[in-house]
């Protein structure tokens, strides 16, 4: 018997790909956002099954509070009861649903044009997220900070 010839490729290997960090990382990401934005429609605003557990426990409201909540209106259009459910609803959301955008965009670009996606776009990649998170989490971000200068002092 005659062994089989190699067929020729066009440079495109899916399972080479796959195995990039870089697409791993950006897929897992994709994937954990994606169960977010399911899970916000899922659960309407009164039936979350994660509680405040910070306000349970201490009586603390945090900026946090009634986030789920927001989440859920903004999937469903609903922008006034999200503000009114948590005013950083739609700022945090937006975080989201652009790192949703950014991830699916990445994953596309390294499975089409594998050679694409040098180290300078996973360093753009990067400050862009930073940036995003800092602006869209600020408010978290001070709140967290303001309650742990208060159990220090």
């Amino acid at each position: 018997m005659k062994p089989l010839k190699k067929r020729k490729s066009n440079g495109f290997s899916f399972y080479s790909i796959a195995a990039t960090p870089y697409l791993k990382v950006n897929s897992a990401f994709a994937l954990i956002l994606l169960l977010v934005f399911i899970y916000s429609l899922v659960f309407s605003q009164n039936n979350h099954p994660i509680p405040a557990a910070l306000t349970q426990l201490t009586g603390i409201v945090p900026p946090s509070k009634g986030l789920s909540a927001a989440f859920s209106q903004i999937v469903r259009f609903n922008f006034t009861n999200a503000y009114i459910l948590n005013p950083y609803g739609l700022r945090v959301f937006s975080f989201f649903l652009i790192q949703f955008i950014l991830r699916v965009g990445l994953i596309v670009t390294e499975l089409r044009f594998p050679n694409y996606v040098k180290t300078s776009t996973i360093a753009v990649d990067i400050l862009i997220s930073l940036t995003l998170l800092i602006y869209c989490f600020y408010p978290l971000i001070e709140f967290t900070f303001k309650i742990l200068l208060q159990l220090l002092h």
